[in-house]
This record gives structure tokens, sequence and C-alpha cells, in this order.
């Protein structure tokens, strides 16, 4: 009785030290080299795997740290402090970052827009858009729900009078904000203090007048106006280039729309 009690418990003890032995070896044999470099690297980065920098997470992006095949002024979260301990990790020397912040393409705040229907539904912008767009009479604009607000960890957005907008004090470029956005109405400028178009409309212009009191009507009075053609139409919306711009303001005044605008504030330690 003893003899048939036994001699199982020994071939599964037997079988389990030969797995054993064979994991260990197998650990021996494939054990990737770990990259002390990268791993110093990955610790300084915050971790938040936005994908701002252009590679799959702080992971992809402290391997091409290591391997040298990335610049190291590419982690927005991270700003000035992970950029300086990069470098100096490396021995390299990083060029100033260009400061960015997210910016929401609308400006039709409530009563500047018309409604097309009374929406019931949950209270999201994903949920609200898969009903017929929104119960705006712009299907490109902000829909109010802020969904964006959620995606933001750094309480950088908020909804006024119906429309998301971005603190570019608070914003760090994560880029969270964007994948929230149905419209995709959200994107990164540089924070410069330059003019942005507050449209993304891309009806035509008497179409889009009937609806918003702010949208752009592609009249290209704008593009008339720029004394270094930094702003050109296209798909029916203005759009202006930041590397050419020089700050003038002769596009605002020449706008009879009003959807330029200046809400891209110097971040702190710059100057607009």
């Amino acid at each position: 009785m003893l003899e048939s009690i036994l001699i199982p418990v020994a071939i599964v003890s037997g079988l389990g030290l030969v797995a054993g032995v064979g994991l260990s070896i197998a650990t021996i044999v494939f054990q990737v080299p770990v990259n002390e470099k990268e791993e110093k690297v990955r610790s300084f980065l915050p971790g938040i795997n936005c994908g701002a920098c252009g590679f799959s997470g702080c992971d992809g992006y402290a391997k091409a740290l290591a391997d040298g095949t990335a610049e190291a002024n590419l982690c927005a979260p991270g700003g000035a402090e992970v950029r300086q301990e990069i470098s100096a990790l490396l021995g390299v020397t990083a060029d100033e970052q260009r400061p960015t912040a997210a910016f929401v393409g609308c400006n039709g705040h409530c009563e500047l827009t018309s409604k097309k229907m009374n929406y019931q539904g949950a209270q999201t912008c994903y949920a609200a858009n898969q009903v017929f767009g929104g119960q705006q009479a712009c299907g490109y604009g902000c829909m109010g729900y802020g969904d964006c607000v959620q995606a933001c960890a750094y309480d950088a957005i908020h909804v006024v009078a119906g429309v998301a907008e971005v603190d570019p004090l608070k914003c760090v470029g994560c880029l969270q904000c964007i994948a929230a956005c149905p419209k995709q109405l959200i994107s990164m400028k540089p924070v410069t203090g330059a003019p942005v178009v507050a449209c993304r409309n891309l009806d035509k212009g008497g179409a889009v007048r009937k609806i918003c009191d702010v949208g752009c009507i592609t009249c290209s009075r704008c593009v008339k106006a720029c004394p270094t053609d930094a702003i050109a139409i296209v798909d029916n919306v203005a759009v202006i280039d930041p590397d050419k711009c020089i700050n003038c303001g002769a596009c605002q005044e020449a706008c009879p729309q009003d959807c330029i605008v200046e809400v891209l504030r110097a971040k702190a330690g710059m100057t607009a």
C-alpha cells in the first residue's frame, strides 16, 4: 500500500525537478542582457506612455535614447528637468524643446451657435456623436460634454459656455485629450502667443454663416492681410503657419467672424 503511494509521488517530484532544471537552463540561455543605460533613462521618464515623443511609450523612447537614435528633448510631459537629466546621462547637448500645448479648434460657445436637436442620451461626447453627430448644427464643433476633461490628468481642460478650453500653462502635451475627442478638434500648437484659427468646419462659407457667428467663412481676408504669406485656405478653413507668422495681428483685424484668436499664452519661463 505504501509503495503505491510513494511511487507516484516520486515520479511527480522527479518530473518537477527536471522541469525546474530545464526552466533554469532556458532562463540562462535565452536571457536578454539588461541595458543599464536604457534602464537609467527609463527611470527619468514620467511613465505615462502618452506617445508624444513619437515612440511606443516611455520604454520605446528610452531604448531609442540609449541606442542614440532619438533626441533628448522629445518628452513634453517631463519638461526641462527630464531633458537635463537625460542629457547629462548621455553626455549630449539637448536643444530647448519648443513648447506646445493642446488647442481646441472651436470657438462656438453656446450663444454663438445653433442646435439641430435636443440630445437626451448619455452625457459624453462619444455617445452624442453617435446620434447624428451630436445636437449642434455644426457637425465639426465641440459638443461640450467633456470627454477631453476626463482624459486630462493635469486639470488643464475645462468646458466653458459649451466649449472645451485648454490652459497652456498646465498642459504637458500628453495627447490624451486628442485621443478622447471624437470630432478630432484638438491639436498641438506652438506656445508662442501667435494667433490660431478656432474653427474646423469644412463646409463652404454660406453654410457656416447660417449656423455659427464665429465660424470661418473662407472669405480670404486674412490671407490677403498677412504680410508674410503665413495663411492659406485648406479644405475651406484658414490655416496659419506658425513658422511664418510674425504675430502682427493683421489677420485678426481683417477677420469679419472673429474666429482668429490668441489663446496660446506663453508658458512659464517664456515670453509671448
